[in-house]
């Protein structure tokens, strides 16, 4: 059984994920509730109610964001899964963090999803850090501030700077990062995934095979559809379905050429 803590204020929320679970998921043993973050430091730090493999968190609680109790717990050994109401910033930050997340109201597969994908005993450093870039991107008044992808490669969780990334490269259902000092991470996500978290933050879709940031761009060489070549002197293949889009995107952030 997977041991699950609940915090959610919402006395209908909580209802809602519990018969969810219940009906859903039932692997999931429901432990300890509460609404605050007091009640999440207290629960945590309780060794009679834990210890948890997951917590489901919702984000605004009574009592401030929970981030704030969060940031009071010494470790995190357990996954989070955040239950929460459409924000598309914080969406995007939670794909920019590798932090599960299901949305109200709560769709069975999507919270099967969640719950699929719990790796139980996992390293209390691993959520420490995703929480950390989470709490770095989630920023409501500058939602589109993001510094930081945490990245599900096939041997852990890697965590890199935007302005590292040179560019993205697809194989198959695997994606590749290839970073400025020359570092490769492979992901166990399609290209596709990406592309839908980084398109509006500088980086364009140029080939069905390549994301590239536009920050490393040196030359565009026209043609029928045309190459990039990029400032570590590599040939990235322009697809004439892209040629168009990569164009706007020159001229968006560099003005006509």
């Amino acid at each position: 059984m997977i041991r699950a803590l609940i915090i959610e204020d919402e006395a209908h929320g909580l209802t809602n994920l519990l018969n969810a679970l219940a009906k859903h998921c039932p692997d999931v043993e429901v432990k300890a509730t509460g609404g605050t973050n007091a009640d999440l430091i207290k629960l945590c730090n309780d060794e009679r109610q834990g210890p948890f493999d997951v917590a489901f968190l919702d984000i605004n609680l009574s009592d401030g964001n929970v981030f704030k109790g969060l940031k009071e717990l010494e470790e995190i050994p357990f996954d989070i899964i955040f239950v929460t109401a459409y924000e598309e910033y914080a969406l995007r930050a939670f794909e920019f963090s590798a932090v599960d997340y299901v949305l109200k109201p709560i769709d069975p597969e999507d919270l099967k999803r969640a719950v699929g994908r719990l790796k139980p005993g996992k390293s209390a450093l691993d959520t420490k850090q995703r929480i950390e870039v989470l709490q770095q991107n989630y920023n409501p008044n500058a939602p589109n501030a993001f510094e930081k992808i945490g990245i599900s490669g096939v041997d852990g969780v890697h965590f890199v700077r935007l302005a590292d990334i040179v560019r993205l490269e697809a194989e198959d259902n695997y994606t590749h990062f290839l970073l400025k000092d020359g570092e490769r991470i492979t992901a166990s996500r399609t290209i596709k995934a990406f592309e839908d978290t980084l398109i509006r933050l500088n980086f364009v879709r140029v080939h069905k095979r390549h994301i590239v940031n536009m920050n490393y761009m040196k030359t565009y060489i026209r043609g029928e559809g045309g190459y990039l070549i990029l400032e570590n002197g590599e040939s990235i293949e322009v697809s004439r379905r892209k040629k168009s889009a990569v164009l706007e995107s020159v001229r968006r952030v560099y003005g006509e050429i």
